[in-house]
């Protein structure tokens, strides 16, 4: 016999102003057959209260059932924040926006942001990962039966932010495009260099934002942001929010390639009952894609001279670059800065300082040098005085988690990464909401899944 076919019986008599609903609950109870089984039970309590009542029954179907009456099963994060609001399984919590710009913000922009941060060349559209874009807005197709709290939309409490570190990225990427806009040909801006921009999710959009006068960015930010989530992407969703009146911009011409990631994708996650899985993997276009473009190399930019090694989920793609004979450089951001000793000219906007490779005017050219992608710089630069380990980069093939079976395929995900533990519904299938929550009935319940 199953549990809903077994006789329901009343252990006690709950009567109180806290919980809702119980006197028509127990008023349909009393009115059942003592032999009434569990489910005939509550088919007398939703005739006693129409379908409106459905939630409050759940709440205390939930105290007379058993746990196998709900199995927790893992779905991909996005997909349930799709179906169920950004904010799935914490309602009522919201996000920090540290470093809130002070700077004028028409909040209806946000409604454009996937259509004003997609890249204006069609051809690279097939790269670009709209999914951070399309979260201010994005409504909840359903409502989890278990936990059906309202969810604010996140564009209600979205804030741009401009910190220092954002400030010092932005800075860096427009030293860098300063170097291929001086090496342009009478056909143009060189399109053969491609550049792989991996910082935390705001410096990267900053560092975009900077070279957006010379590259193309291609965002892949595959996630949403959530109260809990390992990944702080409302951070970078509200640092693109910053920049988007400059990514909106038309372009003056054809832009080398740009491809955007977040470095935080993999962070650490440990916990299920604190934290919310919304990591993800990168996805980069295949080496044969890339040379196809014209492509021949390949710049990784990292934040410092001491990040030597690729992301773990990048080590196929950067491989499989130089086998296809694209040249892969590193860079550091951090080897770009300002010129210590050069003088504040009068009216200097909040663009000055500009930055340089190697910290100093006399050694920016010196990047040619270091990346030999191109003739000698004239006259000759002086060479930087700080450490610059990339220029040594090689990507070797090395065993990570997202390690393929040939290089260039498609890359495997570990069975967990990227989903959340959510409370099914064993009867129905449905989705009651998320385990990790503390405010769905049956987490509250005696009977209910709690951890």
């Amino acid at each position: 016999m199953s549990k809903l076919e077994e006789p329901f019986e009343r252990a006690e008599v709950v009567d109180s102003p806290g919980i809702v609903g119980s006197r028509w609950w127990h008023k349909g109870l009393v009115d059942a057959p003592k032999d009434a089984s569990r489910r005939s039970a509550i088919m007398v309590a939703l005739g006693v209260v129409g379908l409106s009542g459905v939630a409050a029954a759940l709440a205390v179907v939930a105290d007379g059932c058993s746990g196998d009456d709900t199995e927790v099963q893992r779905k991909r994060a996005l997909d349930m924040q799709r179906s169920f609001g950004w904010s799935f399984g914490a309602a009522q919590e919201s996000v920090t926006f540290d470093g809130e710009s002070k700077k004028p913000f028409d909040k209806g922009a946000l409604a454009r942001m996937s259509t004003d941060l997609r890249p204006a060349d069609e051809s690279l559209r097939a790269y670009y990962v709209p999914s951070l874009f399309e979260s201010p807005y994005a409504a909840p197709t359903l409502v989890p039966e278990g936990d059906p709290a309202p969810v604010t939309p996140l564009g209600t409490v979205l804030r741009p932010i401009f910190t220092p570190a954002m400030d010092r990225a932005y800075r860096s990427g427009k030293a860098l495009a300063s170097l291929l806009l001086a090496a342009r040909t009478p056909s143009g801006l060189r399109r053969d260099i491609a550049v792989l921009v991996d910082l935390d999710g705001p410096e990267s959009v900053a560092f975009a934002a900077g070279a957006a006068e010379a590259f193309e960015p291609v965002f892949t930010f595959d996630n949403w942001p959530h109260p809990r989530g390992v990944v702080k992407a409302h951070l970078t969703l509200a640092a693109a929010a910053y920049y988007q009146p400059l990514f909106a911009r038309p372009p003056s011409g054809p832009r080398a390639t740009m491809l955007v990631l977040d470095r935080q994708r993999l962070s650490a996650y440990s916990d299920d009952a604190t934290q919310f899985d919304n990591r993800y993997v990168a996805r980069l276009p295949a080496a044969d894609a890339l040379w196809a473009r014209g492509v021949r190399h390949v710049l990784y930019v990292v934040p410092t001279e001491m990040d030597a090694v690729e992301s773990d989920d990048l080590n196929d793609d950067l491989v499989a670059y130089r086998m296809r004979q694209i040249d892969v450089g590193m860079i550091a951001a951090s080897v770009f800065s300002a010129d210590a000793g050069e003088p504040t000219p009068a009216g200097a906007t909040d663009e000055w300082p500009p930055y340089y490779y190697g910290g100093r005017a006399a050694t920016h050219g010196w990047f040619w040098v270091d990346y030999p992608w191109g003739p000698p710089p004239a006259p000759v630069p002086v060479e930087p005085a700080v450490r610059r380990p990339g220029k040594h980069y090689v990507p070797t093939s090395r065993a990570t988690p997202f390690s393929g079976t040939s290089l260039g395929g498609a890359q495997p995900v570990p069975e967990t990464f990227g989903t959340v533990p959510v409370v099914v519904a064993l009867g129905t299938g449905a989705i009651l909401g998320a385990a990790l929550s503390r405010s769905g009935s049956w987490n509250r319940a005696s009977g209910g899944y709690g951890g």
